[in-house]
């Protein structure tokens, strides 16, 4: 399992347009697979803290189902300058340890979890899962607007680490 900040570490410029996104926004989607196989996407709000990342489920989300099942994901970030692109893949598991969880309620807020605070109301009914990141692409155009416009597309996998 790599955490963000082993990801962070091997591959630095890529999670930090992960982490531009996810502070500039707050929002990101979230693609799970259901029982019969097929993709299901969510709007969600992930944060890092102690260079983990994580979200909150709310208890009666369908989400919460595919994750116990089969924990695969993919999270993709809202676009920034230059249709600047970030998504991560991997497993996410559910945190049962009430460690975790306080230290994650403790320090949310301080790790800058939203830009608006949303997640200051952070309940501890809500289920918690935290991600690990398998492979992370990331892409953005050079030169938009000109004729030699061009992608620059990058790739990070757990076992290039």
């Amino acid at each position: 399992m790599t955490t963000w900040a082993e990801f962070a570490a091997a591959a630095p410029e890529m999670a930090a347009l992960g982490s531009e996104l996810r502070a500039k926004f707050g929002l990101a989607f979230l693609a799970t697979v259901r029982k019969d196989g097929s993709p299901r996407v969510h709007p969600v709000c992930p944060f890092v803290v102690r260079g983990r990342l994580f979200i909150a489920t709310d208890p009666r989300s369908p989400k919460r189902h595919d994750l116990k099942r089969d924990g695969r994901y993919v999270l993709h970030m809202l676009p920034g300058e230059n249709d600047a692109e970030f998504q991560v893949r991997g497993r996410a598991r559910l945190v049962e340890d009430a460690q975790t969880k306080a230290m994650v309620l403790a320090e949310g807020p301080e790790a800058g979890v939203q830009p608006d605070g949303a997640l200051l109301n952070l309940k501890p009914e809500e289920l918690l899962f935290e991600y690990d990141v398998v492979e992370a692409l990331s892409g953005h155009w050079e030169n938009v607007g000109k004729p030699d416009t061009y992608p620059v597309r990058r790739r990070w996998r757990e076992r290039d680490a």
